[in-house]
């Protein structure tokens, strides 16, 4: 299969300087390029939750308020959506 890139300028020096320096053809360092990306993308098996599992906490609920209007508001939220806590 055939795919076209387009690289800026800059690094298609890079690409043509590296190829001559090691004595690979471009071709080549971009399978190769491309197969390691595709491995370490592969192997990486985190999940926006494990990323993040260290800041998530068990927590827990916030007590009552002590304001009597507060307060009246608060039980009648959690009458209507029959939580405990």
């Amino acid at each position: 299969m055939t795919i076209s890139v387009r690289l800026p300028p800059e690094e298609q020096h890079m690409l043509e300087v590296l190829a001559r320096r090691v004595g690979r053809n471009k071709s080549d360092l971009m399978r190769q390029a491309v197969r390691e990306l595709c491995q370490r993308l592969a192997a990486d098996n985190r999940t926006p939750y494990s990323l993040g599992q260290d800041l998530f906490g068990t927590g827990s609920l916030a007590p009552a308020p002590i304001d009597p209007m507060k307060r009246q508001i608060w039980e009648k939220l959690r009458a209507k959506h029959r939580r405990m806590g």
